[in-house]
Parts: C-alpha cells; structure tokens; sequence
C-alpha cells in the first residue's frame, strides 16, 4: 500500500531517469565520442575525465549535510535536473579535451545534490518496519535505469548522430523538471494535510 503512493511512485521514477542520464549518455557513450575523431582520447585520459565526476560529486556531498539545512531534499532534486541538461548538453560543443572537466563538474555536482535527496526522500516515506523493502525496491529501480539507460541512448547514437544522443539526454532532464515541481508540490500538500 505505502509503494502505491504517488510521490514514491514519483521518487522511483526519479532515480530511474537519474540512471538513464548517467549510464545511458554519460557513462557509455561519452567513452566513444571522446576515443573517436576529433579528439582521438587516449583512455587515460577518458578515464581521468570519466574520474572527475566522482571527484566533485564527493567534495559536494560531503557538505550535503549544511546543503540540506538551507535546502530541502525535495528542492535539491528539483535543482539537479537542470544541472544535468546543462552538463549533457555541453558535451557536444567542446572545443578541445580539457574543457570536457566543465560538463564533468556539472554532472558531479548534480549527481551529488540529487541522488542522496532521492534516497532521503524515498527512507523518509518508509515506515520503519518497511524501510529495507523500501530501499530494495528502490536500488531495483536504479538498476532498471542502469540497464535500460545505454539502450535508449543508444538508439539516438546509432539512428541519428552521436551529438544527438547527449541532446536527447538534456532534453530528457528538462522535461524530468515539471515533474520533480509537481511531485515537490505533491509532498507539501501532503505534509500540509497530515
């Protein structure tokens, strides 16, 4: 009955994008489009690049602790779908390999305000008794985005041009925003009723 709920429908969905986004245009694609022409990357430094996001991701989520005293969970996820459009979108338009550490620290800045918010919103949903199923269901769900990710992108890489698949991938984070707004609102009128 508690899964049945709209705004945990919503949050499921959430991670499930979130992992399309970053397996399907991030992490197998963006291998090939900086190992092809132009750039012809060596695979330390696709590597070094593919490296970077991790690296901001932890500087900025180990201040999320003072991020989420100024912030709500819910406004850091609403927050971090534009940060992934701008990063995803960026990608095509670099002139040269070390501009590819701006789009890189993008994505590692949203990575890291968005995926912890999902999971704080999702445990404070679970009743406790319920919390380990609650959290089960929801790393299944990222693995469904993991999975379905570079498949989806893939179709876009291999159907149009390789530009187009991190085009789409920004554009699916922009339309993942009213959705996030919605659910946002969705959760104050529930905190509002109870």
């Amino acid at each position: 009955q508690y899964l049945k709920r709209l705004k945990v429908a919503g949050l499921f969905a959430a991670g499930i994008l979130t992992f399309v986004l970053l397996y399907g245009a991030w992490l197998a694609y963006l291998p090939i489009f900086l190992g092809d022409a132009p750039f012809n990357a060596s695979p330390l430094v696709i590597g070094l690049i593919l490296a970077s996001v991790n690296v901001v991701s932890a500087i900025v989520a180990s201040q999320l602790g003072r991020i989420t005293q100024r912030f709500s969970a819910m406004s850091l996820v609403k927050a971090a779908y534009p940060v992934y459009a701008v990063s995803l979108a960026m990608i095509p338009l670099m002139p040269a390999l070390g501009f590819f550490i701006l789009p890189a620290m993008a994505l590692g800045v949203a990575q890291a305000i968005n995926l912890p918010s999902i999971q704080i919103e999702v445990a404070g949903l679970a009743p406790l008794e319920h919390r380990a199923a609650f959290m089960s269901v929801n790393t299944m769900m990222l693995r469904l985005g993991q999975t379905v990710g570079p498949l989806l992108m893939g179709l876009a890489y291999v159907y149009t041009s390789p530009d187009t698949a991190f085009f789409a991938a920004a554009l699916l984070a922009l339309l993942a925003l009213p959705a996030a707004v919605a659910l946002g609102t969705l959760a104050k009128g529930i905190s509002g009723a109870q």
